[in-house]
């Protein structure tokens, strides 16, 4: 370990313990591409194990401040790498040109970066404090992640742990822990490396508690995961229901144009009648699938209440909607509704989650040149109560869009009763990016934690059917029209998530106040020895 002097606020780390300025850069970004490879489409997961080592090994030496600028750099290369696809968005549907949509990506991501860079620096701040910071490490990055899923612009994208959506044993663990679990395991198992690389085996002995009980969690909980998730799956479900997904694939710049409007609500019309002929109980459209508003009267809404009565289903759908202001203007909701086959409308669900620059521009008041890609006819305005819709034999919670990478939102119906849920996106903003795998991968540990199917409809894809161990037992192509009619089942199982939400974010949030605490009583108690010997 580098030598540390503590004196005042500063503390002096010795350069010479850490690599040259050059390659503590190289470092950083290695560590940056490694994690973002980790992510869909590449799904190089392994890499999420050891991403964040070139990072830590490129602050050693450094203090906190240095730290922090290595940390941020490492952060903002990774974001850069995986949500990239922002500028292609704003480029795609807005007026701002390319060099300007970039300008604007790389001001997020400096922000997003941010929470990197506090990581790196508050693990350097705490060893020079001799805080054993392997031990805060991951309560430390859970506390971040957690902060910057509402904290500013509140964007949870890319948390560690969606990384591993596919190992399914491991994730397991997310039923009492939420994503966050994964999360923390990951940055566990990579402190432990950075620190057994830079000891080049001077005093790896002093690793060795790490090492036990990081290789005990890395085989212990896949293995209580996998029997975790046959117990339940050899359950006689609760409850089961026959759900027809439609996928229209209608280009988003034909969306709204009137002159594709018969065409639009013709495709929709066509795919739930052939789906209908397998007799499903709920036909699910995706967000924002009608082009018009539902809540007016007119041919529109007849044709689709008659529809409802034709498929003998059900319908859900996602349509704007709007409010009038007394003061003049409009407010408009991300609206979900409900249809019986009766053709009455039952009920409806506003989105509570908006997606920055999408439906709101965050710091409008720095970015007041840039308008958000929806174009609405008022301002779009979040939700307040999150609807459970039932059906006979069942209940539903409906995520639109990106909430379904809200855990805490997600929780929300299955406590009040949710025994399914549904996801409604429109990923056509994001072309053939990598956004849409992205966003599946999310979606899959909102059935763990609640352990709920999800099934998933998407105007161009990825529409899906994930099971409550978070496997996708079905996913369609992109960018084809398609219908599909699936069982889903559901066990009746109520997890410690679902109950009592982000228990585990909160022990680490206090856990990282506590470890902080103390680094400061022992600065300052070495203070006033060093005075008192003075």
């Amino acid at each position: 370990m580098a030598e540390v002097a503590v004196g005042g606020d500063e503390v002096a780390v010795a350069e010479a313990a850490g690599p040259s300025g050059a390659r503590r850069t190289l470092l950083a970004a290695v560590g940056g591409l490694m994690l973002a490879a980790s992510f869909p489409n590449l799904e190089l997961a392994p890499l999420a194990w050891i991403g964040l080592v070139p990072i830590l090994l490129a602050a050693r030496g450094l203090g906190a401040r240095g730290a922090f600028v290595v940390g941020w750099f490492g952060g903002f290369v990774f974001f850069m790498a995986t949500v990239y696809w922002v500028a292609t968005t704003i480029v795609s549907y807005t007026a701002v040109p390319f060099p300007l949509a970039v300008v604007i990506l790389v001001l997020m991501n400096s922000v997003l970066a941010i929470y990197h860079g506090v990581f790196v620096a508050g693990l350097t701040w705490l060893e020079a404090r001799r805080v054993p910071a392997i031990w805060v490490a991951p309560a430390l990055w859970v506390t971040l992640e957690w902060l910057r899923g509402w904290f500013l612009i509140g964007f949870g994208w890319a948390g560690l742990g969606y990384s591993q959506y596919r190992f399914h044993d491991l994730v397991q663990m997310s039923e009492v822990t939420g994503v966050y679990g994964v999360s923390a395991l990951l940055v566990l198992f990579n402190v432990v490396a950075a620190a057994v690389v830079a000891e080049q085996g001077r005093q790896v002995r002093r690793l060795v508690p790490a090492l036990v009980v990081t290789s005990a969690l890395v085989a212990g909980l896949p293995l209580a995961g996998r029997w975790r998730a046959a117990s339940i799956a050899a359950r006689p479900p609760a409850g089961s229901l026959v759900v027809a997904l439609v996928q229209g694939n209608v280009e988003q710049d034909h969306k709204w144009d009137p002159a594709y409007q018969n065409e639009t609500t013709t495709r929709y019309r066509e795919l739930s009648v052939e789906a209908a002929a397998e007799h499903p109980a709920l036909i699910v459209w995706p967000e924002t699938a009608t082009p018009f508003f539902f809540q007016e009267p007119g041919p529109y809404r007849d044709d689709l209440l008659e529809l409802a009565g034709d498929t003998g289903a059900f319908v859900l759908f996602g349509s704007p909607a709007y409010r009038r202001l007394r003061e003049g203007g409009f407010e408009e909701f991300n609206r979900a509704y409900l249809v019986s086959p009766a053709g009455r409308e039952l009920d409806s669900y506003d989105k509570i989650e908006l997606v920055p620059f999408g439906e709101y521009v965050p710091f409008r008041h720095v970015l007041f040149f840039v308008d958000q890609i929806v174009h609405a006819i008022g301002r779009v305005v979040p939700g307040v109560v999150p609807t459970v819709f039932s059906i006979p034999g069942a209940r539903f919670g409906v995520l639109i869009c990106y909430e379904g990478i809200f855990p805490g939102l997600t929780r929300r119906f299955v406590a009040d009763g949710a025994d399914f849920l549904v996801n409604i996106t429109n990923d056509a903003w994001y072309g053939r990016t990598s956004a849409p795998r992205q966003h599946l991968a999310h979606a899959t540990f909102r059935a763990v934690e609640n352990r709920v199917p999800l099934v998933r409809a998407a105007n161009t894809g990825i529409s899906a059917v994930i099971a409550p161990d978070g496997r996708i037992t079905w996913e369609g192509p992109l960018f084809e029209p398609l219908w599909r009619v699936q069982r889903i089942e559901w066990p009746g199982v109520r997890t410690f998530y679902a109950e009592h939400g982000d228990v585990f974010v909160y022990v680490c949030v206090l856990a990282s106040l506590a470890a902080f605490g103390y680094g400061a009583w022992r600065a300052a108690d070495r203070l006033d020895g060093d005075s008192g010997a003075a």
